[in-house]
């Protein structure tokens, strides 16, 4: 595994099932670890659970870990998760002003074309979880 085609974190298990495994990531900003993030409110620290659906079984609750996912699946986030619904909503607004002339119905129809996406988004979720997944690389000592 190159170092540079995945993104790291170290981690905490806190919780383990027969095929997945929850873990506890500290995800931090650029700031955060700045040494005068006590005196600026933009330092941004936060607690994210992962999903790992991986059968692991030398490993307890409570234990770091490192875990691991591919950067080139960044991209295909970004696209499914903003550039597509802006493009929708730009092209909802665009098409209903110029077929209509109301700029109410076409502000309402730019944004109530985000709901057929999301649903769609959310019943190809099981398929996205094993797109966009995380796997445990190691046990911290």
């Amino acid at each position: 595994m190159s170092e540079l085609e995945y993104i790291e974190h170290e981690g905490i298990v806190e919780s383990i099932e027969p095929q997945h495994v929850i873990v506890r990531i500290v995800s931090e900003s650029a700031c955060a670890s700045c040494h005068a993030k006590g005196s600026c409110t933009a330092a941004d620290l936060q607690d994210k659970l992962i999903d790992i659906y991986q059968s692991v079984s030398d490993i307890s609750i409570g234990q770091k870990v490192m875990i691991v996912g591919k950067k080139s699946l960044a991209p295909k986030a970004v696209l499914l998760a903003y550039i597509f619904p802006l493009i929708l909503i730009f092209a909802a607004l665009l098409g209903t002003h110029y077929l209509t002339g109301n700029d109410l119905l076409a502000g309402g129809l730019s944004l109530a074309i985000l709901v057929p996406y999301f649903a769609v988004i959310y019943y190809l979720k099981d398929r996205l979880q094993k797109t966009f997944s995380f796997t445990i690389k190691h046990q911290i000592n």
